[in-house]
């Protein structure tokens, strides 16, 4: 019996012995509702011409995050509201920080596998393509992708995808690999860690490429590259996100046209924005 006892621990230890797959998905219950906090930055020159501007910002808020419905393939309709919002902005060497501001709520869908299908109604990228240039990546939720099938730690799984623009052509393509790292006790969860790092291409035109023309309110067009790692702590039984950390870089390019060139006089472009950011988001 010792001897049997023995021979099962040194299996254990040299890893015979392997970790059962298990499903990573979020499994959210309408009328659930979640709180995190929330904190980014973001590095930024912005160039037109021979004028160059640097750019910090910082951003904390609480966040809750309330579940509105369940569809049958497990897509979240979530409202993000976001309190305590404080932004700490230096730029051309000029710091300020604005403290209390009101807080604001989006409506969000979440995919089972952590993907961003929608902000107030708009795919991501195409809704508000600064976002995605700034650095910021998915905004005020970031999580890794998950997998489609059961996985154990050392699995990997990859998923590409388009976001189409609403507000004219074109769409963000996005490849993206994932790696399940390992398990780690976070608040007393044994939570699942997994690293997903993307690359993204975007390509769009906004409102009118026409430059003579003057009835849109805004036109042009953004061109540009985006990366991303995120690592995110999920809880396998509860399903849910415990906590996540993104870094992410960005490089775009933006012209003007339209009545957007009334808007934003001697702004035509091109203007380029090139950075990179940092993203956080705890259990609270």
């Amino acid at each position: 019996m010792k001897r049997l006892a023995l021979v099962a621990v040194f299996a254990v230890g040299c890893g015979a012995i392997t970790a059962q797959a298990q499903t990573l998905a979020l499994g959210y219950h309408t009328g659930d509702t979640y709180n995190y906090s929330f904190h980014s930055t973001t590095t930024q020159t912005i160039t037109a011409g021979s004028i160059s501007l640097p750019a910090d910002v910082e951003m904390s808020a609480n966040e809750a995050v309330k579940v509105v419905s369940v569809d049958s393939a497990g897509t979240a309709d979530l409202a993000l509201t976001l309190s305590n919002f404080t932004i700490k902005s230096t730029a051309a060497g000029v710091s300020n920080t604005t403290t209390g501001l009101p807080g604001a709520t989006n409506d969000l869908k979440v995919a089972a596998d952590g993907r961003i299908l929608s902000l107030d109604g708009n795919q991501i990228a195409g809704g508000n393509p600064f976002l995605a240039l700034s650095g910021m990546g998915g905004g005020f939720f970031v999580t890794a992708v998950l997998p489609s099938n059961a996985v154990k730690p050392g699995d990997t799984w990859s998923k590409d995808y388009d976001q189409a623009n609403p507000g004219g052509t074109g769409s963000v393509h996005l490849t993206t690999h994932s790696t399940y790292l390992r398990n780690e006790t976070f608040n007393g969860v044994n939570a699942a860690v997994v690293e997903t790092t993307s690359t993204g291409s975007i390509d769009i035109t906004l409102g009118t490429a026409n430059a003579a023309a003057t009835t849109a309110a805004f036109g042009g067009s953004i061109t540009g590259t985006m990366t991303s790692d995120v690592t995110t702590w999920f809880d396998p039984i509860a399903h849910r996100v415990l906590k996540t950390h993104s870094t992410s870089t960005n490089n775009g390019t933006m012209t003007f046209s339209g009545a957007s060139m009334t808007v934003l006089p001697g702004l035509s472009g091109p203007i380029t924005i090139k950075g990179a950011g940092t993203t956080d988001l705890t259990s609270a």
